[in-house]
């Protein structure tokens, strides 16, 4: 058995290799040894239909060759190419998955067995509009309670099994796609069928790309439907960014996306599409912060770190530090509140809800792949007991209408709260009874009208919120390869430009920023700024185009943005601030100087600015003028342990001692001191001749270090100063071993 199961393990692996080198070939457009390497695999394969085509694709090829070799003229060899290239991609994808449903125990290859591509759209149309009317009718009529449930039962199982020969099917025929179209168009049809009908189709893409099934999407995405069209646009939208390489090969295909374009609309719709699946990149990222910072954040506060002076000048120059002008960003609320941190992300749409209900899809209802994708319908559920239909329904009306929970939570939250005993449920639905009144105040979802443009929005986002589910928690992950992995940046391809216009290129590049992925960010803002666009390439994109920069420490190509922003804005005190900053990085501090002194001027109690500038002059050993600044920065604010550093290590510099004395006997006191400070007032004392003192303030210290060589690194580090003090190198050795 074990042997078995190896060699069939290997001759899977071979055969996707196989589909492997053949596609990097047809990428290169190298197509006589792509159909080398496919005639080894046709050789082992009984399919007359795929030795035909795959015949015709030889033979024409051949032909082509040799006409080119005699020299004949031959005006459509350049379309006759690229059209064989094309039908190589489709063939070898089937050929790859035909071989792989002889060996593969994959579910999409046991469907694929099972069903031996027979789709029968048609028979299955007629059979979901003739149980959908049957229902339709026992409910208007006294019927009995287990005749309804048998009907919806047999409804979903129906419904079940043309999603899953449509999901394992080969490309298809003309008749297939007017078919699935008829079905769409079909008002009998109900459309909860029609929107998993999209759903198989679209993850049927993500197994054996075909342009039939991408033009159906492309007529899909103008159903009148919004739960149809939406689940349409974001299928198409994902295929197109994993096959953009093949589109071109298609001309159909090409033509039916370029007419989504004339649809008014469409690139508005495109576009909120593009901003929810890059959001979905944050949806990791806000569960390990929910898990890891703020909840923590919220029992705690974080110790802060600081430098000499209190200002530790890489950090806090990269720190978070973006314009507050840019309305797009959402700004740093510095542990204000992560409450509203998660309302934030609430508001714009982010799914905060994954890690609560990934531990709730272990019912058995998610064991049937259709059911990830299925729609929140109560009256769909056989198994709803009358105790949930209690109390005017108003827990499960809130569920229903929620539009922060996708389908599949809801049907996780459904099925937990079955579980709950039946008293503990009354209970709760009777608290919310008396907060809602009798319920009038809850949202109804067949009487409420919702602007289209805003029902368009939430539908896809509640879909993608499913997608992403599905590949990240169901069992059936491993049948593919999971498009959330990628970034789903369809700027990042040259071939489709449906969102390359100024104002949706725009509006990417802001969503980029404001979630710091400034590489993505500042590839767009090229190609915008190529553009020309004076209204768009105004004050404002040349100071994020400048962040971006010095995000990736490209400090010249920064100054240079913030300096274009500068020209058009004058005198902005952030703008200022960062070419000041730019300079400093590059540690180009007489650069630095001019430009702190004019933020000065713009904001003379900026207590940042003065700390910055302070700290400049200091380097530049301007200790006067940099003690005006950390002077009046603790005028100020009186409580500024970063001016009392600043103060007490410039006054140490400086020779004055008792300045310095008094000042880290002040930062002593303060629950906020740290290592560096009970260092430096050691160096005060060993300076002043108080040995045992500084020795006692050098253990201390020692104490707070992480690690054991921190102390004698961060000693030795000041040895220049402690030289020019009187301070031999023989001392701080000996120091260091004391302390050890």
């Amino acid at each position: 058995m074990y042997n078995n199961n190896q060699s069939r393990l290997m001759e899977e692996k071979r055969i996707h290799e196989i589909n492997r080198k053949v596609n990097l070939l047809l990428s290169e457009k190298r197509l006589k040894p792509a159909i080398d390497l496919m005639e080894e695999e046709m050789d082992t394969l009984s399919s007359w239909e795929l030795r035909t085509r795959f015949q015709e694709i030889q033979t024409a090829y051949k032909y082509m060759l040799e006409y080119m070799s005699k020299g004949m003229p031959d005006p459509d060899r350049n379309r006759l190419h690229s059209e064989l290239i094309g039908k190589a991609y489709l063939l070898n994808d089937e050929i790859t998955y035909t071989r792989l449903a002889e060996h593969s125990l994959s579910v999409y290859c046991q469907m694929r067995r099972k069903y031996k591509n027979s789709t029968e759209i048609a028979l299955y149309h007629e059979k979901l509009r003739k149980s959908a009317t049957d229902i339709a009718v026992m409910r208007m009529m006294p019927s009995n309670v287990s005749e309804v449930k048998e009907a919806i039962q047999r409804h979903k199982e129906e419904s079940n099994e043309l999603f899953m020969r449509l999901w394992s099917s080969d490309s298809w025929n003309q008749q297939q796609q007017q078919e699935a179209q008829e079905m769409l168009n079909d008002i009998e049809v109900e459309n909860n069928d029609k929107a998993m009908m999209i759903s198989a189709v679209t993850i049927s893409l993500l197994k054996i790309f075909d342009p039939t099934k991408v033009v159906f999407l492309c007529k899909s995405a103008t159903h009148e439907k919004s739960i149809v069209a939406q689940r349409a646009l974001v299928g198409l939208f994902i295929t197109l960014y994993i096959n953009s390489h093949r589109i071109e090969y298609y001309p159909e295909l090409s033509t039916s996306i370029e007419a989504l374009k004339d649809i008014p609309g469409m690139t508005q719709r495109l576009l909120t599409i593009q901003i929810q699946l890059l959001r979905s990149r944050e949806t990791q990222k806000i569960d390990r912060k929910m898990r890891e910072e703020i909840i923590p954040a919220m029992l705690k506060n974080p110790n802060l770190r600081n430098s000499k002076m209190g200002l530790d000048i890489e950090k806090d120059l990269e720190k978070e530090d973006k314009n507050p002008e840019w309305e797009a960003w959402v700004k740093n609320d510095n542990i204000q509140s992560k409450l509203d941190e998660m309302a934030q992300w609430q508001t714009e749409g982010a799914d905060v809800y994954m890690s609560t209900f990934s531990q709730l899809k272990h019912y058995p209802f998610f064991n049937e792949m259709p059911n990830w994708f299925r729609l929140f319908e109560l009256e769909e559920q056989p198994e709803t007991n009358e105790a949930l239909k209690s109390n005017n329904n108003l827990l499960l009306k809130t569920l229903t209408a929620s539009r922060f929970f996708c389908n599949s939570d809801k049907y996780s939250f459904y099925f937990t709260f079955k579980q709950v005993p039946e008293e503990q449920r009354n209970m709760l639905m009777q608290q919310l009874n008396e907060q809602h009144g009798d319920g009038s105040a809850m949202p109804d979802t067949e009487q409420q009208v919702i602007p289209k443009n805003i029902e368009n929005e939430l539908v896809s986002n509640q879909y993608i919120q499913d997608l992403y589910r599905f590949f990240k928690l169901s069992h059936f992950k491993s049948e593919f390869n999971d498009p959330f992995t990628l970034s789903l940046n369809l700027l990042e391809w040259k071939t489709n430009d449906i969102l390359r216009t100024p104002e949706s290129m725009i509006r990417i590049f802001h969503h980029l920023m404001q979630k710091e992925y400034y590489a993505e960010a500042t590839t767009i803002g090229s190609e915008i700024e190529k553009c020309g666009n004076t209204e768009i390439c105004d004050a404002q994109f040349y100071q994020e185009m400048g962040y971006c920069r010095q995000k990736a420490g490209e400090y010249d190509a920064a100054i240079e943005y913030y300096h274009k922003a500068d020209i058009i804005k004058p005198d902005t005190l952030w703008t200022i601030r960062h070419i000041a900053q730019c300079h400093r990085m590059k540690r180009n501090l007489k650069e630095a100087v001019p430009y702190y002194l004019q933020a000065e001027q713009l904001a003379p109690e900026n207590r940042s600015v003065l700390l910055q500038t302070g700290e400049c002059l200091a380097a530049l050993k301007k200790y006067d003028e940099a003690f005006t600044r950390f002077f009046k920065v603790e005028y100020l604010d009186p409580s500024s342990i970063r001016s009392q550093r600043a103060i007490a290590w410039c006054s140490f510099i400086t020779d004055k001692q008792e300045q310095a004395r008094n000042y880290y006997s002040k930062l002593l006191a303060s629950p906020k001191r740290n290592m560096q400070d009970w260092l430096n007032a050691g160096h005060v004392e060993l300076v002043a001749g108080n040995t045992p003192t500084a020795i006692e303030y050098y253990r201390k210290a020692a104490v707070l270090c992480k690690e054991s060589e921190e102390f004698g690194n961060s000693l030795m580090s000041d040895k220049k100063v402690l030289l020019s003090k009187g301070i031999s190198t023989s001392d701080l050795i000996l120091i260091r071993d004391i302390v050890g």
